[in-house]
């Protein structure tokens, strides 16, 4: 009697410019048997990045296809089982688990849960399931934007939910810039491709999903009113599949209440709730519109009429807690302080942010962020770091951060997190620069020095980069400081000097003598 094989299972990312989030990736990917990065032209350190966790990287090219570009990272990989995750993106899930249901049974496509651990209304990724397990040659990619997973010529499509797995989809590090080249990069996608369906004469399926997409797209770039009316063509034409006009109307929905038409919002809501297999769809629209709303008690209603979990026929999973953002908000707007501590807590310990840095600071107060951290999963503690330092600008934010390095000292999660951070040109600025140095040398991690790296940043004003610099010098002995001071002096302004010289006195006394 042979024994079975074993799973195996490649995990397979298409990348571009990704060095910010894709060790973070990469890391939760790490179990897998291989690792395939396709790169499509990043001129950052995204390959060297990769090739840290991977000998598979290759470096390819793009097309403006994202489904042609997953196809060839496929075709690269050699395990049974193919995991499909993005570069801002991180899995979840027990590596056991999955193995065991893959080998399981029929099955040859799996969906998993898919969203952010930060929810906030109009900006929402809602929580959904996708196709992210697939037996490699069973499935390829379709669509060159908003592309899917379909089943080979010839292959039947069995597809099951995979418990025990789920991606959480960051996106924190993308900036404005990076943001609106995205947008006009889908908008071009979108408009060639609507064209050359018309072009080959394709049925009406297929023009008005190509038509959706491009409402889409001339929304994210900034036309949407042009978008929205387009959006109300293509749901009047009526050739849209209902699965695919599920998912355009939520988007519509989520957009309009983004923008202040709430009507609008609660109207693409209703044709949502007529196409959607189950109505909780629709209810989780209704939270995100109440909230878009400002109103509180609406809010909360809506979240009563989301169930705890739930999973439809589809595969697709519904958490009450991913919401939680809009529960603690809603309860802080009423004024029950000790019901916001409790949900936001309850939420820390599902691994799920229930706001922004600076939004908890508010809410919830540093006695009740104290109880918030200290529930935190692994991987929400994790992304909260991140996110103190992506509004790092925030006062909030950094003392958020402050207080995650008080309740766990010397995390390195947390300290590496820290040299993201800026901070105020002024003596209260330097003071918080000297307590992170003090951290990253008490966990032996002295070349990421908070004040030496504020003592270099051309950026920083040249008073406050002598202040650091000089700091560094007297309290650390740090090789790195005096050239640093040498720089910083030569570019101070003549008005600033008494000040300045008045500042190193005390700092570092003796170091810098007056002219």
């Amino acid at each position: 009697m042979s024994r079975k094989p074993e799973t195996t299972i490649s995990a397979v990312l298409i990348v571009k410019d990704e060095e910010e989030c894709l060790a973070r990736c990469l890391e939760s990917v790490r179990w897998v048997d291989e690792i395939v990065v396709y790169d499509t032209g990043s001129s950052d350190r995204t390959v060297e990045i990769a090739r840290r966790f991977t000998d598979t990287v290759v470096e390819g090219y793009w097309d403006d296809d994202f489904g042609a570009a997953r196809n060839r990272a496929i075709a690269r990989a050699t395990g049974e089982w193919v995991l499909v995750v993005d570069a801002d993106e991180q899995f979840v899930g027990s590596p056991h688990t999955v193995r065991k249901h893959l080998g399981s049974g029929r099955a040859n496509f799996f969906t998993i849960p898919v969203g952010t651990q930060v929810v906030q209304p109009g900006t929402i990724d809602p929580p959904a399931t996708s196709v992210r397990f697939f037996r490699r040659s069973d499935g390829q990619y379709a669509g060159a934007l908003h592309e899917q997973v379909v089943n080979r010529p010839g292959v039947r499509r069995v597809l099951r939910p995979l418990p025990g797995a789920s991606i959480t989809h960051t996106g924190y590090s993308e900036g404005p810039e990076a943001m609106e080249a995205r947008f006009r990069r889908n908008l071009e996608i979108a408009e060639r491709e609507l064209e050359s369906a018309r072009d080959a004469g394709q049925d009406g399926h297929e023009v008005a999903i190509r038509e959706s997409n491009l409402a889409r797209s001339l929304v994210g770039a900034g036309r949407r009113e042009e978008g929205m009316e387009l959006g109300e063509r293509v749901h009047d034409g009526g050739a849209l599949p209902d699965i695919a006009m599920e998912s355009f109307a939520r988007a519509m929905a989520i957009t309009a209440a983004a923008h202040g038409d709430t009507v609008l919002a609660r109207q693409w809501a209703g044709r949502l709730r007529a196409v959607a297999n189950h109505p909780v769809w629709a209810d989780t629209v209704l939270v995100e519109i109440s909230a878009a709303e400002h109103d509180p008690v609406a809010t909360l209603d809506a979240l009563e009429l989301v169930p705890t979990t739930m999973v439809d026929e589809h595969g697709r999973q519904v958490r009450r807690v991913e919401y939680s953002r809009y529960e603690v908000w809603a309860l802080w707007k009423l004024g029950r302080a000790r019901d916001v501590r409790r949900a936001a807590v309850r939420a820390a310990a599902a691994g799920v942010l229930p706001g922004q840095p600076y939004e908890l600071w508010e809410w919830v107060g540093e006695d009740g962020l104290r109880e918030v951290v200290e529930a935190l999963t692994e991987d929400a503690w994790q992304l909260l770091g991140v996110l103190c330092t992506h509004v790092g600008a925030t006062e909030a934010a950094r003392n958020v951060l402050d207080l995650m390095a008080r309740v766990r000292p010397g995390d390195l999660a947390v300290l590496l997190c820290a040299r993201e951070l800026r901070f105020p040109a002024d003596l209260a600025g330097l003071e918080e620069a000297a307590t992170w140095s003090a951290r990253m040398r008490t966990a032996g991690l002295e070349e990421y020095c908070t004040l030496v790296a504020l003592a270099q940043d051309v950026g920083t004003p040249a008073p406050q980069r002598a202040r650091a610099a000089a700091l560094a010098h007297f309290a650390y002995g740090d090789p790195r400081a005096l050239p640093a001071l040498e720089d910083a002096l030569a570019a101070v302004a003549p008005e600033d000097e008494a000040e300045l010289a008045a500042h190193l006195d005390v700092l570092a006394p003796g170091l810098v003598q007056r002219a």
